[in-house]
């Protein structure tokens, strides 16, 4: 009988041996089956970023005549008077991406005679450098839209003629201080009319005062000759920001 229980023992020995084998080969299984699709999951979504990199490359160059490759400019205009040969700089920019891009520019601040004109919205800013001193600034790009490989010419140019052929009146702002040598006119009912203004009534009239051309003229000649003498500075300075951004399609 003893010798029979000990074979029992065994026998239950041996079965728990087995099953112990099976769940091990089991969990063994499932183990490596989860460690390949980790692996298989970690490779797809490394490939898929790396794909995504190489579709949105993006590579814009900016250069001035100087060969700097920057995205912001200081335009300093010297030696303005009136009659002055017409000024005119160039800015490249390049895109060397794969990509479409739209093209864009920011005038960030423009100083004249040391004033800062502040003006938020850029259509504004532009016309009032156009139109509202005898001289006129204007911006222009060859193209808006690059293609790849594609490049814009961005030219800044400045005009001031000596001599209009119909009156034009020019009005005063920040820029401006009084002189008692010039004659101001007033704008009622559409007409400029000749006004008595003192240094004392100047600044309480101002906003409604206008120079005529010939006096605008020398007032600003006169002046930026004085300014730059005095500061080595610029009479005109613009702060230019060129932007390239891809184009959503």
């Amino acid at each position: 009988m003893k010798k029979k229980q000990i074979s029992d023992e065994k026998i239950i020995l041996l079965k728990k041996a087995l099953l112990k084998r099976k769940y091990f080969s089991i969990f063994l299984a499932l183990f490596t089956l989860g460690i390949n699709i980790f692996a298989w999951f970690v490779f797809s979504t490394t490939a898929q970023v790396g794909l995504d990199a190489t579709v949105a490359s993006w590579d814009v160059q900016f250069r001035d005549d100087s060969g700097e490759n920057i995205k912001t400019f200081v335009i300093d205009i010297t030696k303005m008077k009136p009659g002055m040969n017409n000024y005119s700089k160039t800015i490249f920019a390049h895109n060397h991406s794969d990509v479409t891009a739209d093209f864009m520019y920011e005038i960030s601040e423009f100083q004249l005679l040391g004033h800062t004109i502040q003006i938020n919205d850029q259509t504004a800013m532009i016309n009032y450098l156009q139109s509202n001193y005898p001289f006129s600034v204007s911006f222009t790009a060859s193209k808006t839209v690059l293609n790849p490989s594609d490049a814009v010419n961005f030219d800044i140019g400045l005009v001031w003629p000596y001599e209009s052929n119909t009156p034009i009146y020019y009005k005063q702002d920040d820029v401006y201080q009084f002189d008692s040598s010039f004659p101001y006119y007033q704008l009622m009912n559409e007409t400029y009319t000749l006004t008595n203004v003192t240094s004392s009534t100047y600044n309480s009239l101002k906003s409604n005062l206008y120079l005529e051309k010939d006096d605008a003229d020398s007032y600003f000649g006169m002046k930026c000759h004085e300014y730059e003498e005095s500061t080595g500075n610029a009479c005109l300075s613009l702060t230019i920001k060129l932007l390239v951004r891809q184009r959503n399609t």
